[in-house]
């Protein structure tokens, strides 16, 4: 199946063309480039500015001010941090979040079934999940805290979550804990999907008549005493022992040709 590559690979991959010393003008110069891979983005510019941040986080580049960069020719590492520059102009700590560890996510998870090293963001509103790999389509759901999380996540539509289980198409949750103080992720654990059963999926009460989403219910997640692999912890973790680990705690299938569809509404 063809696949779509991040930004962060496409940024890569242009600064990978550019002599030892460049600037962001000579990257802007293949903007074109970027628009053709992701024609409905309004934000090229940032995104590029976001990878080069992240390219630099992650000892690729270094950056010499005004502009200007030094390409190392080092393989990336894995970073934890976050820049909280990209969220300014949100006041809503929900809001605020969301964009600062669903970027953080984009430029650097990767796929725990196969080998490929990046994850793409699907479209808002996706059913269940956030991010797919782009090459097995293993689905992800993304699910962030300020702090520790408890026993009990916070899911999404309650109908869409148990059709989810009941099709055997639950997406691999990723549970990051974060510091805003210190701008990065602390933990970030990773838990099969398809180990949440039915009785694990809680309803939560239908929002009121008066809510804009009136008689939309959610759900919780009971994940209390399910395993995990770690995948970011204050020791630095590698991702081939984090692949490992994975491949040891769920079952051994054969990655499936197609790629599963849920539908935009649940049977009725």
């Amino acid at each position: 199946m063809g696949s779509r590559r991040t930004w962060k690979s496409l940024v890569e991959e242009v600064v990978g063309r550019q002599p030892r010393l460049f600037s962001l003008a000579n990257i802007l110069q293949h903007a074109d480039e970027f628009r053709a891979e992701y024609p409905a983005n309004r934000f090229v510019e940032a995104k590029i500015r976001q990878s080069l941040q992240v390219l630099r986080n992650q000892g690729v580049l270094r950056f010499l001010g005004a502009g200007r960069y030094e390409r190392l020719d080092n393989l990336p590492v894995f970073s934890a941090f976050f820049d909280p520059t990209l969220a300014d102009g949100y006041t809503n700590r929900a809001q605020v979040a969301r964009v600062l560890i669903e970027t953080w996510a984009e430029m650097n998870l990767y796929c725990l079934r196969c080998s490929w090293d990046g994850l793409e963001r699907l479209p808002p509103n996706t059913p269940v999940a956030d991010f797919r790999c782009p090459e097995c389509s293993t689905r992800y759901q993304l699910k962030a805290k300020d702090g520790r999380f408890g026993g009990l996540l916070i899911g999404a539509a309650y109908d869409a979550t148990l059709y989810a289980v009941r099709a055997g198409l639950m997406p691999e949750y990723i549970l990051t804990e974060f510091d805003t103080r210190r701008s990065m992720i602390v933990y970030a654990d990773a838990l099969p999907g398809a180990m949440i059963g039915e009785e694990r999926i809680i309803p939560r009460r239908p929002l009121s008549t008066t809510a804009r989403r009136a008689g939309w219910r959610g759900c919780n997640i009971d994940v209390a005493g399910l395993p995990t692999v770690a995948i970011v912890q204050p020791a630095e973790t590698d991702r081939n022992d984090v692949r490992t680990r994975w491949r040891l705690l769920t079952p051994s299938t054969e990655m499936d040709e197609a790629e599963p569809q849920l539908p935009s509404e649940p049977p009725g």
